[in-house]
């Protein structure tokens, strides 16, 4: 007897570790960054939002596109919305959306998605550690699968259509890491409670740029 196993195509996320140069580069787009409120965009609970410059496209070309190259060899050149995909193969990237995020005790991001076509989230200061989360008197007896606190969380379908969720238990071996998913993947940001500083992260979209043909 021949048959075929066909299953629906899951799509994923790259996980990877910023070169300090790039981190560097970061840090400095926060310090001279032009106190551009970007929480009217957002929909995060958090204290700061701010919307950085990519000065020359330095992490955009660097870091982003070369990332969106390797996400789409990973999953056979397949983007989860279809109509994209198609265009990708025409329109360069941009990153038209660069932000970061200062994030203080207790403040939190609800589910969400982004526009664009990918997204990303680096974690540049994570002053707690989810372990420690864990040990607050208000999670005993709480299973351990549902302590999120401090945690990012992704959200998807699984092949049976239940949601299903991944979380990053997040402490200070996840900071200069990098996160780079497409744009309509849900994901949320948990508040933390043992810290009095500030987590900072930073974000962007990466856009079709219609105006730019790829020959």
């Amino acid at each position: 007897m021949k048959f075929n196993v066909n299953a629906p195509p899951q799509y994923g996320w790259i996980e990877g570790v910023l070169d300090q140069e790039h981190v560097d580069y970061l840090w400095k787009q926060i310090k001279n960054h032009k106190n551009n409120d970007h929480k009217g965009r957002l929909i995060g609970n958090v204290s700061e939002s701010y919307a950085l410059e990519d000065k020359g496209n330095y992490f955009q070309n660097e870091v982003v596109r070369p990332l969106a190259t390797a996400y789409n060899q990973m999953s056979g050149n397949k983007h989860p919305m279809k109509n994209y995909h198609e265009n990708l193969t025409n329109y360069s990237l941009n990153l038209s959306t660069f932000w970061f995020n200062n994030q203080l005790k207790g403040e939190f991001n609800p589910y969400h998605d982004h526009g664009g076509v990918y997204s990303f989230v680096v974690w540049l200061k994570i002053p707690y550690d989810h372990e420690e989360e864990k040990k607050l008197p208000q999670f005993k007896g709480t299973k351990e699968k549902d302590i999120k606190a401090g945690c990012f969380e992704f959200e998807y379908y699984d092949l049976f259509g239940r949601i299903s969720e991944f979380k990053f238990n997040l402490d200070s071996t996840y900071e200069n890491m990098i996160v780079f998913f497409p744009s309509m993947f849900r994901h949320t940001a948990y508040p933390f409670y043992t810290s009095d500083e500030t987590r900072v992260s930073v974000s962007g979209n990466l856009w079709l740029n219609t105006q730019n043909v790829i020959d």
